[in-house]
């Protein structure tokens, strides 16, 4: 449960529920993993390196709060598929304690947007004490011309429609993210895990109308939730 902007490049929040759960395959390393929108698998059999296919469910902007950008083309939600890959340092005394890099590509494949964007994150976790861990991170995005121009720009019709100047958004660094958390584990099966993500919009997606004059180019995600383990 947590909270998350109505549209991407919103200043009205709105409260929203999403799932999380990892089933390991086989007694291996091999995974299948639900992460609210995203779903993935691990395909290779070892700690350190991670591999396969990631599906993700994108938001749209549609019956938004704002009355100006709901005036603006409506935008469906979409579909989107690609590739994760991941490496993580493991202390080999204390599993908790690690270091991790990571690299997804998505590309729209429900025809909405047409664009891809490429997410990476550096993530370090340390062990406080045996049931508290805390986590930091350093994530960035980047941008096709075709999804900045779908979620970020003001065509003619946009602009008749909303009074919002035209724009144009070309591709690029779309955002910078910071996504510090803590988990508290409560027992050897169940866990309280809270966090926050803080994005930061850059380029054409922070320059847009739909942000710098109806929006904020700050962006927060807040989300807390009970672990179940086996």
């Amino acid at each position: 449960m947590g909270f998350v902007p109505d549209y991407f490049g919103s200043n009205d929040y709105t409260m929203g529920v999403a799932p999380y759960g990892r089933l390991r395959l086989w007694n291996s390393h091999r995974y299948i993993r639900l992460n609210a929108n995203d779903l993935s698998v691990n395909l290779l059999d070892q700690r350190t390196w991670q591999l396969g296919p990631l599906l993700s469910y994108r938001m749209g902007r549609n019956d938004v709060d704002d009355d100006v950008v709901e005036r603006m083309r409506k935008i469906d939600n979409s579909v989107e598929a690609g590739l994760t890959g991941s490496w993580s340092w493991i202390d080999p005394r204390y599993a908790q304690h690690r270091f991790n890099l990571s690299v997804d590509f998505l590309h729209d494949v429900s025809s909405e947007h047409e664009g891809f964007v490429v997410n990476t994150m550096a993530r370090y976790w340390r062990p406080v004490s045996r049931r508290l861990v805390y986590s930091l991170g350093l994530g960035t995005t980047f941008a096709s011309d075709n999804l900045n121009s779908t979620f970020f720009g003001v065509n003619a019709t946009d602009s008749a429609a909303s009074r919002l100047p035209g724009f144009t958004a070309e591709g690029g660094i779309r955002d910078i993210r910071v996504p510090p958390a803590v988990v508290w584990s409560m027992s050897k099966t169940l866990h309280f895990a809270a966090g926050l993500v803080y994005g930061r919009l850059l380029g054409d997606a922070a320059d847009s109308p739909v942000v710098d004059m109806r929006g904020s180019k700050n962006r927060f995600v807040t989300g807390e939730g009970l672990v179940r383990t086996w």
